[in-house]
């Protein structure tokens, strides 16, 4: 039951926040995610993220993530490459009756080749470990890979890898989402 007012509480945010910097959609056969990010602080090299999200699946499990992404341009050495770091909240309901909590610590690498800035590469890695995780949960990885072109200056297209599981109490992996899919995202 809470799970489902933080979820009616995401999209209230998402519809007040329409004018928000970027909206992000990305479907399988049996998930959709979707994600609204904005900045928070702007720095010479970076800015730092405030990041929303909730995934529903064919199996009727659902997914809220809430969190704060710092990332920034790797050095003159790498033109192109980003890393990032950051934090995320993680609220799990599954069509089992279990319910997974965790606050998972990640990474984001992303690159955009100089001379064909249309193009990018984008992959992140979010671990929350037996301390964090919470419920009937003891680990939680959030992992994701991806391949995009910009079609237009505020809009990219991407096919993407994503492995989102919980590892249950009872030494069971349940895999939120595991597979391809392909996105859309728009910046405003």
């Amino acid at each position: 039951m809470k799970l489902r007012a933080s979820v009616a509480a995401l999209l209230c945010v998402l519809a007040a926040e329409a004018g928000a910097r970027e909206l992000d959609l990305s479907m399988s056969n049996d998930t959709a995610l979707l994600r609204y990010s904005t900045p928070i602080s702007y720095s010479g090299t970076g800015h730092t993220d405030a990041d929303f999200g909730f995934m529903y699946t064919e199996s009727n499990n659902m997914m809220i993530l809430g969190g704060i992404e710092m990332m920034g341009e790797a050095g003159s050495a790498a033109p192109g490459l980003h890393f990032g770091v950051g934090i995320k909240g993680y609220g799990v309901s599954l069509d089992s009756g279990d319910d997974v909590g965790s606050v998972a610590l990640g990474a984001k690498v992303w690159f955009v080749p100089p001379k064909q800035n249309r193009l990018g590469l984008v992959s992140q890695f979010y671990f929350g470990p037996d301390v964090t995780t919470f419920g009937d949960a003891e680990k939680f990885w959030d992992f994701s890979a991806r391949g995009e072109y910009e079609v237009l200056p505020e809009a990219a297209v991407y096919v993407g890898y994503r492995n989102v599981r919980a590892q249950l109490s009872r030494d069971r992996d349940v895999d939120l989402d595991k597979g391809w899919h392909l996105g859309l995202r728009m910046s405003f």
